[in-house]
């Protein structure tokens, strides 16, 4: 059951500056802009009659064309592109009646071929290979064409599997904690075993500290420390298979590395505004990137939160936002009122009409939520902040949470309070905010032995 926050005392009392009245939120559930949005560009879909496909519906594929066409369409792609692809797709559909080849011999290496022989004759266009995809994805849901064979994995892929399965099923990690350490794991093994072959009853002591050292030259102290938590964790996992005979985990040399040892990375409150207003929010992109970065910056949300956001997690009635937050964590917190208007503004002129359920969508067909999310919200960031002719070591969306910590602080909320409002687990992660009150912290410091009083 999500934990209801409704609109807690501490926010209303404590952080009037966060929160302010929810009416308008209300007002814009009764403005039903789903039903009442329109299109505001000046781009036309491609959305072809059954008539206009007919003189390519030859081969093998003809059969299938309108129904490709239509996914294309669903899919938020414009004319002219929906039609290269689905030409693209004629021709494929020739070459392969020319060859004397059934619908269920294509294939990834079938379309490779294709491609290959039609850029011998026509210029590579870059989105020929996506429409390769999306055409086999297509097929191979509607039954037209077998599922693809397994791709015959190299020892470090199998090992990366087995691993994988001890994250998810043995520890019970989320799947992006499990990422995070395949990705670790994947850097190890191709460091020390460059040729595919991977023979780990051959690991040394020296291996791990050479790979340790090597890979910690490029990385900042947290990155080391979790390559250094994983592959302690991975050797160990070698060792209980039977992989290794030996307890190399002990060989990983410790990150040096101290709790509240640095200032939290923030932004002033007038730089954070300076971001916002760089946005050009009378453009579509524009008003999505404001309202990410409002997100950010007033509820002080973790960018996988931001782009994981679905329109069912948005109760206009009650004026409240449902966030899924790390570790399977759900969370009920009020939507404030400048966020709810940018809202509103982006679903009803700004966002693509499209079938994904994502309040965030790309820009650009094919119409979908972000294929890297937390990524992609760190580059809003980070051009927002260029724009903005911020300058500022940090560029992760993580700036705003810490600077939404802060401005709390300085308007006289407890590390209680903020704690609550930023969803920690643990108090103790609350504890480096107390660094940032310098004034406080100059009354407590002792004068230096000899200097001035």
């Amino acid at each position: 059951m999500p934990s209801s926050w409704g609109v807690p005392a501490i926010l209303t009392g404590i952080a009037p500056f966060l929160f302010s009245s929810l009416g308008i939120i209300r007002v814009c559930f009764l403005l039903n802009f789903n039903q009442e949005r329109k299109s505001t560009s000046m781009t036309v879909r491609f959305d072809p009659a059954p008539e206009e496909l007919q003189p390519l519906r030859v081969g093998p594929l003809g059969p299938h064309l309108e129904s490709f066409a239509a996914l294309l369409s669903q899919l938020g792609y414009c004319r002219s592109n929906g039609w290269q692809k689905v030409r693209l797709v004629a021709d494929l559909s020739r070459w392969l009646q020319h060859r004397g080849r059934k619908l269920t011999q294509l294939d990834e290496g079938r379309a490779d071929q294709f491609l290959q022989s039609r850029w011998k004759q026509v210029s590579n266009r870059s989105g020929d290979r996506s429409t390769m995809h999306e055409l086999l994805r297509h097929l191979r849901q509607s039954g037209a064409i077998p599922a693809a064979m397994p791709v015959p994995q190299s020892e470090i892929d199998e090992m990366e599997q087995q691993y994988r399965s001890f994250l998810l099923q043995e520890r019970a990690l989320m799947p992006a904690s499990v990422h995070q350490y395949l990705v670790v794991v994947r850097r190890f093994l191709s460091y020390r075993f460059a040729t595919g072959k991977v023979r780990l009853k051959g690991l040394r002591a020296k291996d791990i500290a050479d790979f340790v050292l090597q890979d910690t030259t490029s990385r900042g102290r947290r990155s080391a420390q979790l390559m250094a938590t994983v592959l302690r964790s991975f050797l160990n996992f070698l060792l209980q298979r039977g992989y290794i005979a030996k307890k190399l985990a002990a060989a990983v040399p410790t990150v040096a590395g101290w709790r509240l040892s640095e200032l939290p990375r923030f932004l002033e409150a007038e730089q954070v505004e300076k971001v916002l207003k760089a946005c050009d929010r009378r453009r579509k992109a524009g008003k999505r990137d404001y309202t990410i970065l409002l997100l950010l910056a007033r509820l002080g949300l973790r960018a996988g939160e931001v782009a994981g956001l679905r329109l069912e997690d948005i109760d206009w009635r009650a004026g409240e936002l449902l966030i899924h937050g790390k570790g399977a964590r759900v969370d009920k917190l009020p939507l404030p009122h400048d966020v709810g208007q940018a809202l509103v503004d982006y679903l009803k002129k700004g966002r693509p009409e499209c079938s994904s359920r994502q309040v965030f969508i790309q820009c650009k067909a094919p119409y979908l939520g972000f294929p890297n999310p937390p990524n992609t919200i760190c580059g809003i960031v980070r051009r927002a902040l260029k724009r903005a002719r911020v300058q500022t070591r940090h560029h992760g969306a993580h700036v705003f949470r810490h600077s939404l910590a802060t401005r709390m602080l300085s308007k006289g909320a407890s590390l209680t309070q903020i704690g609550h409002v930023l969803r920690h687990q643990q108090v103790q992660t609350t504890e480096i905010y107390a660094k940032v009150d310098l004034t406080a912290l100059n009354r407590l410091a002792l004068p230096w032995p000899g200097g001035a009083r």
